[in-house]
Parts: structure tokens; C-alpha cells; sequence
């Protein structure tokens, strides 16, 4: 069986949102967004650790902004091939399907319906499924020593009763063997000369203090004398050559856990019942090459539906896109990009292939990208924004570089994940054909018409435009750009800036060159001639304009309301109107 997916009203963060689930779900997204409560949702359906009185609910579960008196939360499962199951649901299944609803008011109290089809939902007497379909649950704020303590009892447990006969007669007579050993063992103990002196002064202590303490004595044991008592408190530890090591750091706790609740989860299979699991933030404590391993783990050892949330852009730069599924905040509620789990991520995660890593992956946590040709500019504009009291962390911003003007490939992950984008490129003028060329062209314009027309329908008023205007854009290779060009590439530039695609005047090197910053670029690169210091600029990107950053980033202040920096600012509008759309 499968959650195939879930349909949210009035619940916390989320207004009305239909959500779609794959096998393994990563479900990411910023602070608040909901994650957490999207897996409430389904836990109030499935979880047996939640009581009557948290199915209740209070005021603050239902959605303030939509004022929402009434609370549905709506599961779809799909491929129900197993006899409990099929026996469970009974029939409120259709084609392997059956569809649960939890409902509840201010007013009143909840509901549980069941049908295989939103027409046929009939009202049923509580959780009763949950003895066959329920859900595991690990908090993100788990208690990393008290839950590998409850795991390995559970684990240790749930082993002992699935011995056979023989293997019950086997351990029986080894655990009087273990028993012999620490009688043994306590004996000799005893009989050590300081333990004996300590033990002969303490005995005379104890019948000074009453007559009851003459006959008996107390002796230093090793830990436990009992087999059985030992037994029940056995202690995880690293086996390393001869000598166990006692368990140490959080993150290495972390990965014990995880690997102790994933075996015991394989110990309890059970033809009886079907859980599925849900797992906060599995990343916690861990080293990056470590988180991505753990992702790997997680999708390989759980044949179950198991679903994941996180922050890490290690992890979800080892899932697979199409099983992803990204909230994001827009005017008051949460949404899900895609719809949740979506294929169209796959093909545009195909198409984006080797540029896919960690760096890239934080886009997926970004609330807006502001995407450049190369890493000088993301230096120059993360200062810039420093400067100008833009909070890129704050607003959830990330700048990227796409080492290059391949820009299409990102935006199209951004636009399938519903994260604002803005853009900037050069204004270059490149030759054609690259050999023995005879024409000339303003490439940044021609570049970003091609963004435009990948990312807008047929019907655009600027795409027309420029398919009328286009040939405009070409010349005489050597010669000078004519008018009607020049003409083109102004009208283009300024109209593109409404899509979130700004062009410079030339490229940054010198556009800088020729801004407020000029005075300061000649001072620290030791030039006096605008062509000379963008020459200067121009070598070594990167090292200089880091070298340069470290000694100016203040005189960036100077930039307010320079066209250089409006992409900054247009980006952190549009976050802003979009997350806070009410406000003034």
C-alpha cells in the first residue's frame, strides 16, 4: 500500500492544499513552513501515540487566515494488495483504493469517514485501522540516549519472542553459563587484597550500626550479579579490535539510533499490520559526507512508505527530484511546489544533471535565487547586499552562480519548485559565425529573449516584438553597432527588467568601472584610465574582486539606487509581497 496523497483544509499553515506522495518523500522547505505540520496531519490519522484528547484539537490548529471554522484532512491510499489491510477497510476499498477523512469543528467534535471515493465517505467509529495501518513517528527533538535505550528494549524484546524452541533451550542454558561467570567473576573480585580490606571495614561499620547487620555482609559485585538483570540493561557500544568503546558524540548517537529503529522496524514485520514511517530532520549531528550517506541509507533500507523532512541540501542532493516535495510560503498559507511529488521534476532535474550539488541544492530551501554568470558576481553581490541592508539570510536568498550563461537549466528548477527568480547578464556583443565570422550581435539581448520565450507562452507581447524586431540586432562584423541596434537593445533591456532579467550596460567589470565606485576601483588596482582598469579587472575575476571587497565593501553604500543593484532589490520586493503580502 501507499499514501498517495493527502488533501489539507483549514489545518494550521495550510488554507486548502492537495499534496502527492512517492514511496520515499522528502518533503524540505524553510523554517515554519510546515513540514511539521504536514506530518501532523497524517499522524492524526495514523499515529497510535496520539490520544483522544489530541485528536480534539484547540483554536489555534485551524487556520487564522483563512478564519476557518472547520478542519478536513484527506487521505488517498492506493495499492492495498495486503489481507489485513483488504480485511480492515472491508468495503470502503475500490481497486485497491480507500480514502480516510479526519474531520472536526469549532463546535463539535471529530470525525473519522471512510469510502474508496469521496461520494461514498460514511462516518466510522474511530481509528479502528490503526490496529492494521499505523504510523512511526521520530520527533526532530528526540532525546538521542532515551530513545536508544526504549529502541534497544524494543529491539532486544521483539527478537527474544521470535525465537524458536530450540533457540529458546540454546539461550536458556547460556544465560546459567553467564550466571556461573559472574559468580566467578564476583568471587575474584572479593578476593582482591584492597577490595577485601575495604569490604572487611565496611562489614564492621554495619554491625556496630545494628545487630540485624551481623549475620549478612555486602561485597563489591562487577555491575550485576544477576544473568537475567544484566541481560535486560545490555548497553550499546563500538567494538573496536579487542575493547568495546562507550558511545560517544551526538552525531555518531544519531546514526546508532537511526540504524537501531530501522532494525527493529525489519525485526517487527508482521503480516498482521502495515506501518509506515515518518523521520524529522535525520541529519542532526552529522558531518556532511555522513548526511548524504544517510540519505542513501534511508531510501535503501526501508521497504516501506517512509517519509522525510530536513534541511540539509546534502540530503536532497541525493533524492530523487520527483520525489520531493517543496512548501513554500505565499500570500498567508503553504503551498506545495508541483503539487507535492511531481515527474515534471524529474525531466527538469534531467536536464539540469551534473550542475546538481550541495551548492545548488540550497536553492530547493531558498525562498528567492538571484542567479549570475560567474563567481566575481556573487562575491560583488553578496557584499552589495551587506551594504544595503539587504538580509539575504533573513529573507531566505540565495545567489548563484551558473559559471557561465547557461541560465535556463536553473530557472526551470526554480520555476517547477515555484521559487522567484531574477537574472544578470552581460551586454556583450559576440561574432557569428565563430569561424571567419561576418556578423555581429548584442548577445545578452538575444540571450534573455531566449529565457523569455522558454519561460512564457507563445502570446507574449515582448516575444512578438522582438520576432519582429529581431534581425534588427545583427550588423557588419567590425563596424560599429547602428542605431536601429543600439535602439533594440535599450527597448529590450528596459522591458526585460519586468521579468526579473536585467541586463548591464556592458558587463560588471565595467559597469563598475564607470559607476560611483570608479574613484576607489582606480585607487586599489593603481590605474587612471577607465579601459586600462577594466583590463586590470578583468584578470583574475574572482582574487581581485575579493581583494577588492576586503578593503571598499563600504563604499558599495555608494550604489543605492544604481541600476546595478536593482536586481537585488526587485528580488528581496518580491520575497517580501509575496510572503508578507498584507504588508505596509
Amino acid at each position: 500500500m501507499k499514501i498517495d496523497k493527502i488533501h489539507i483544509k483549514g489545518f494550521r499553515n495550510f488554507d486548502d492544499e492537495e499534496i502527492t506522495f512517492q514511496a520515499k518523500t522528502l518533503i524540505i522547505g524553510a523554517n515554519d513552513v510546515g513540514k511539521t505540520n504536514l506530518l501532523y496531519a497524517i499522524r492524526l490519522l495514523f499515529d497510535k501515540s496520539l490520544n483522544e484528547h489530541d485528536l480534539e484539537l484547540t483554536d489555534s490548529d485551524y487556520n487564522a487566515y483563512s478564519k476557518a471554522n472547520e478542519i478536513e484532512i484527506t487521505v488517498t491510499i492506493c495499492d492495498i494488495i495486503e489481507d489485513c489491510l483488504l480485511s480492515a477497510f472491508g468495503g470502503s476499498i475500490k481497486d485497491g483504493t480507500t480514502i480516510i477523512r479526519y474531520s472536526n469543528t469549532k463546535d463539535g467534535s471529530y470525525r473519522i469517514l471512510m469510502g474508496f471515493s469521496e461520494e461514498t465517505l460514511d462516518e466510522f467509529p474511530g481509528r479502528h485501522y490503526i490496529k492494521r495501518l499505523n504510523m512511526q513517528y521520530v520527533d526532530t527533538n528526540r532525546d538521542l540516549f532515551s530513545f536508544l535505550k526504549r529502541e534497544r528494549n524494543q529491539m532486544l524484546a521483539l527478537a527474544k519472542d521470535k525465537r524458536t524452541p530450540k533457540t529458546e533451550k540454546e539461550d536458556d542454558a547460556k544465560t546459567t553459563d553467564i550466571q556461573n561467570d559472574l559468580n566467578t567473576i564476583n568471587t575474584k573480585v572479593s578476593s582482591l587484597h584492597y577490595v577485601a580490606t575495604a569490604l572487611e571495614q565496611v562489614n564492621k561499620e554495619l554491625s556496630d550500626l545494628s545487630i540485624h547487620n551481623t549475620d549478612q555482609s555486602v561485597q563489591f559485585i562487577a555491575g550485576e550479579s544477576r544473568a537475567e538483570k544484566l541481560l535486560d540493561d545490555l548497553v550499546l557500544a563500538y567494538s573496536s579490535e579487542e575493547n568495546p568503546l562507550a558511545i560517544g558524540g551526538d552525531g555518531r548517537n544519531n546514526q546508532i539510533f537511526l540504524a537501531t529503529w530501522i532494525a527493529k522496524q525489519n525485526i517487527q514485520k508482521n503480516v498482521d499490520h502495515v506501518t509506515f514511517y515518518a523521520i524529522e530532520e535525520p541529519e542532526a549531528h552529522l558531518h556532511p559526507h555522513q548526511q548524504r550517506k544517510l540519505s542513501e541509507y534511508i531510501q535503501n533500507k526501508f521497504d516501506d512508505q517512509v517519509f522525510i523532512t530536513s534541511h540539509s541540501p546534502h540530503i536532497a542532493s541525493r533524492f530523487k527530484p520527483e520525489n520531493m516535495v517543496r512548501l513554500y510560503p505565499e500570500n498567508k498559507f503553504t503551498h506545495a511546489a508541483c503539487g507535492g511529488c511531481n515527474t515534471m521534476l524529474k525531466e527538469v532535474f534531467e536536464e539540469f544533471g551534473y550542475r546538481l550539488n550541495v551548492l545548488s541544492s540550497e536553492t530547493f530551501f531558498s525562498d528567492g535565487v538571484f542567479l549570475v554568470e560567474g563567481t566575481s558576481e556573487v562575491l560583488f553581490y553578496t557584499s552589495l547586499a551587506q551594504e544595503l541592508d539587504v538580509d539575504l539570510d533573513r529573507h531566505n536568498l540565495s545567489i548563484l552562480s551558473v559559471e557561465g550563461i547557461g541560465f535556463k537549466p536553473y530557472i526551470a528548477i526554480c520555476d517547477a519548485l515555484n521559487i522567484p527568480w531574477v537574472l544578470r547578464t552581460d551586454n556583450d556583443v559576440f561574432s557569428k559565425p565563430t569561424k571567419s565570422p561576418d556578423k555581429q550581435y548584442y548577445a545578452g539581448i538575444s540571450r534573455i529573449m531566449g529565457i523569455l520565450d522558454h519561460v512564457s507562452d507563445e502570446n507574449n507581447e515582448l516575444l512578438q516584438y522582438w520576432s519582429n524586431h529581431k534581425a534588427e540586432n545583427e550588423w557588419q562584423y567590425g563596424a560599429e553597432a547602428p542605431m536601429a541596434a543600439n535602439t533594440l537593445n535599450a527597448y529590450i533591456k528596459e522591458r526585460a527588467e519586468e521579468y526579473g532579467m536585467f541586463l548591464s550596460n556592458v558587463d560588471l567589470e565595467n559597469d563598475l568601472a564607470n559607476s560611483s565606485l570608479q574613484q576607489e576601483l582606480f585607487q586599489y588596482y593603481g590605474k587612471k584610465k577607465v579601459d586600462t582598469l577594466v583590463k586590470a579587472m578583468q584578470t583574475k575575476k574572482a582574487e581581485n574582486m575579493l581583494g577588492f571587497l576586503a578593503e571598499h565593501h563600504t563604499s558599495l553604500k555608494t550604489l543605492v539606487g544604481d541600476k546595478i543593484a536593482e536586481p537585488l532589490i526587485t528580488l528581496s520586493r518580491t520575497v517580501e509581497e509575496r510572503t508578507h503580502p498584507y504588508h505596509d
